[in-house]
C-alpha cells in the first residue's frame, strides 16, 4: 500500500497542538434524534387518543359524559380517512370499530416512515466542548 502525503493548512493563531490539560463535553445534540422523537411524540398522541377511543366503545361509554364526548370529537379528524373501511361488530352498547384499529395500525406506520425519513435527513452528532489550558 502507497503511503501518500496530504496537505494540511492549519491556523496560524490557532494554539500549538499539544496535550491538552482538561476538556468536557458541554452538550451532545442530534437534530436527527430530535425530529425522530418529535414526530413519535405526534403519532403517539393520535394512537393513543385513537386507542382510548376504542376502549371507550368496547366497553360503551356513556356519549353525554364530557370526556367521551370530547375524545369522539378529537379523533373523528383522524378517522374521517377510515370512515366505513370495515364493518362495526357489536351490539348497541359495545362496539369494536374495526376501521378503528386499522387507523391505528396506519398512522403508526406513518409515524415510523417519517421518523427513518428524518433520521436519513437529519442525522449527525453535534458535540460542543469546552477546552481550558491551566
Amino acid at each position: 500500500m502507497e503511503r501518500r502525503e496530504t496537505e494540511i493548512e492549519r491556523d496560524p493563531e490557532a494554539p500549538p497542538a499539544g496535550p491538552v490539560e482538561s476538556s468536557s463535553v458541554v452538550s451532545t445534540v442530534n437534530p436527527g434524534r430530535r425530529a425522530m422523537d418529535l414526530v413519535y411524540l405526534v403519532f403517539g398522541v393520535i394512537d393513543g387518543l385513537l386507542l382510548i377511543r376504542l376502549v371507550l366503545k368496547l366497553l360503551g361509554a356513556s356519549t353525554s359524559a364530557p370526556f367521551t364526548q370530547w375524545v369522539y370529537n378529537v379523533t373523528d379528524i383522524f378517522l374521517a380517512p377510515f370512515r366505513n373501511l370495515l364493518p362495526a361488530i357489536g351490539n348497541d352498547h359495545s362496539v369494536l370499530e374495526m376501521s378503528l384499529i386499522v387507523a391505528v395500525l396506519v398512522y403508526a406506520l406513518i409515524a415510523w416512515v417519517l421518523a427513518r425519513l428524518m433520521a436519513i435527513i437529519f442525522f449527525r452528532n453535534v458535540t460542543t466542548s469546552r477546552r481550558g489550558f491551566f
